[in-house]
């Protein structure tokens, strides 16, 4: 029969108590069999100590963290479109996120897939349904210039930070228009534009 042995410190001063609490059940309490110390919420634990699977982490009960990524979402499009027109025109590519919070903002990254004829140019517009999160007023953010012939192949990318103060779903989709009665064509060959977004 193992023995359960109480030794005290002989350079100590102090009495340590163990309190029973305050309850009606029985409850047996068994001793690891190894050596050790007992761990409370003053001690510390070496990370080397930790084996085993550690069991999954819901990141919204998580704080103390000043910045997160809650979510995201991916939009793209293959199809070829041409665009010769002054007006703002969806050019086939959005991507819709639901924010868990009313505080949370939204980062957009846009990579862009197109050809543009030389001297000319086109604005890019970024529309969440309600507002502008991007909007180009000169038609420049794509620009070819330095003749009259020739065709720019080229891929360009945007970072936006939106804050749409809602929990409800939110659309953003992505706009074009042309300049100096420019042509463009947007995901030539089939080659991909795409959206995402991260809400932070």
């Amino acid at each position: 029969m193992s023995k359960v042995k109480i030794q005290g410190n002989a350079s100590g001063t102090g009495t340590l108590t163990i309190s029973a609490p305050n309850t009606n059940t029985d409850r047996t309490l068994t001793l690891p069999d190894g050596a050790g110390e007992i761990l409370t919420d003053a001690s510390t634990l070496s990370s080397s100590n930790l084996s085993g699977a550690l069991p999954a982490l819901d990141g919204s009960a998580l704080t103390g963290i000043s910045q997160t990524v809650k979510q995201y979402v991916r939009g793209q499009t293959t199809t070829n479109l041409a665009l010769s027109t002054t007006t703002y025109t969806s050019i086939g590519l959005s991507a819709t996120i639901t924010p868990s919070s009313t505080s949370s903002k939204i980062l957009i990254f846009l990579s862009l897939q197109y050809q543009l004829t030389q001297a000319k140019g086109v604005g890019i517009g970024i529309y969440d349904g309600s507002n502008w999160v991007h909007l180009s007023n000169t038609y420049y953010e794509l620009y070819h210039g330095g003749g009259t012939s020739g065709e720019r192949y080229d891929r360009s990318s945007w970072i936006e930070l939106d804050s749409p103060a809602t929990t409800s779903a939110v659309t953003y989709t992505v706009y074009a228009a042309s300049y100096n009665n420019g042509s463009v064509q947007f995901q030539v060959n089939n080659h991909p534009s795409q959206i995402l977004l991260l809400e932070v």
